[in-house]
Protein backbone atom coordinates (compact mmCIF):
# COMPACT_ATOMS: atom_id res chain seq x y z
CA UNK A 1 0.00 0.00 0.00
CA UNK A 2 1.37 3.14 -1.29
CA UNK A 3 1.57 6.03 1.36
CA UNK A 4 0.39 9.56 0.68
CA UNK A 5 2.57 12.08 0.14
CA UNK A 6 1.81 15.48 2.11
CA UNK A 7 1.83 18.60 0.35
CA UNK A 8 4.53 20.83 1.34
CA UNK A 9 4.05 23.74 3.93
CA UNK A 10 3.31 26.69 2.58
CA UNK A 11 5.41 29.46 3.59
CA UNK A 12 3.62 32.33 5.29
CA UNK A 13 6.33 33.91 6.70
CA UNK A 14 8.36 36.55 4.94
CA UNK A 15 11.62 36.11 3.48
CA UNK A 16 13.31 38.72 4.85
CA UNK A 17 15.86 38.42 7.33
CA UNK A 18 16.27 42.11 8.85
CA UNK A 19 12.62 43.71 9.42
CA UNK A 20 12.39 47.50 10.08
CA UNK A 21 10.16 48.66 12.99
CA UNK A 22 7.43 50.58 11.70
CA UNK A 23 7.75 52.65 14.51
CA UNK A 24 10.88 53.76 14.24
CA UNK A 25 11.81 56.91 14.89
CA UNK A 26 13.48 58.52 11.56
CA UNK A 27 16.37 59.89 13.61
CA UNK A 28 17.17 57.22 15.43
CA UNK A 29 17.64 54.88 11.80
CA UNK A 30 19.57 57.75 10.94
CA UNK A 31 21.88 57.39 13.74
CA UNK A 32 21.78 53.25 13.16
CA UNK A 33 23.30 54.01 9.34
CA UNK A 34 25.76 56.53 10.78
CA UNK A 35 27.26 53.44 12.78
CA UNK A 36 26.96 50.92 10.45
CA UNK A 37 28.65 53.17 7.91
CA UNK A 38 31.58 53.52 10.01
CA UNK A 39 31.42 49.57 10.31
CA UNK A 40 31.89 49.48 6.30
CA UNK A 41 34.39 52.41 6.04
CA UNK A 42 36.79 50.44 8.66
CA UNK A 43 36.20 47.40 6.96
CA UNK A 44 36.89 48.52 4.04
CA UNK A 45 40.07 50.58 5.47
CA UNK A 46 41.26 47.73 7.01
CA UNK A 47 40.88 45.96 3.51
CA UNK A 48 42.65 48.61 1.60
CA UNK A 49 46.06 48.91 4.04
CA UNK A 50 46.63 44.87 3.88
CA UNK A 51 46.21 45.10 0.07
CA UNK A 52 47.83 47.67 -1.21
CA UNK A 53 48.89 48.21 -4.80
CA UNK A 54 47.02 45.04 -5.21
CA UNK A 55 44.34 45.64 -8.25
CA UNK A 56 41.02 46.80 -7.12
CA UNK A 57 41.77 48.65 -4.43
CA UNK A 58 41.13 52.38 -6.28
CA UNK A 59 37.80 51.04 -6.20
CA UNK A 60 37.59 50.41 -3.20
CA UNK A 61 39.18 53.97 -1.92
CA UNK A 62 36.29 55.04 -3.82
CA UNK A 63 33.73 53.60 -2.48
CA UNK A 64 35.19 54.72 1.28
CA UNK A 65 34.92 58.28 -0.45
CA UNK A 66 30.85 57.53 -1.48
CA UNK A 67 30.57 56.30 2.61
CA UNK A 68 32.02 59.27 3.72
CA UNK A 69 29.47 61.67 1.90
CA UNK A 70 26.69 58.81 2.98
CA UNK A 71 27.90 59.55 6.80
CA UNK A 72 28.16 63.63 5.81
CA UNK A 73 24.79 63.51 4.28
CA UNK A 74 23.12 61.77 7.23
CA UNK A 75 25.23 63.64 9.48
CA UNK A 76 23.49 67.20 8.22
CA UNK A 77 19.99 65.81 8.12
CA UNK A 78 20.25 64.58 12.03
CA UNK A 79 21.59 68.26 12.64
CA UNK A 80 19.01 70.15 10.95
CA UNK A 81 16.31 67.65 12.23
CA UNK A 82 17.69 68.73 15.84
CA UNK A 83 17.22 72.52 14.96
CA UNK A 84 14.16 72.80 13.63
CA UNK A 85 11.33 73.84 15.90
Amino acid sequence: MKTPIPAPASSQHSSNYYLINPDLDPADALTHTLELMSGIKTTLDEYICANAGEPGVPMLVNTVHQVQMIQALTSFVLQRDQQAP
